[in-house]
């Protein structure tokens, strides 16, 4: 397991960490994911083997934020 914490913009409360949340979680190999909207960040504990972060940082730009490469 390995542990990223990524900067993500544009969530400006609740239901934007859940939307981040529920985005990122559904990523096989993911095992936990932490937004934080007052901090921009999202904390995410996942598989190396099974999912890239590339894919993560996808899943946010999915859910509607930007997050840097």
């Amino acid at each position: 397991m390995e542990t990223a914490i990524l900067d993500v913009r544009g969530m400006s409360c609740g239901g934007c960490e859940r939307s981040v949340r529920l985005a990122v979680g559904a990523l096989p190999g993911v095992h936990e994911v932490v937004p934080e909207h007052i901090g921009d960040q999202v904390e995410v504990t996942y598989d190396p083997a099974a999912v890239t972060l590339e894919a993560i940082r996808e899943a946010v730009r999915q859910a509607g934020f930007s997050t840097d490469p």
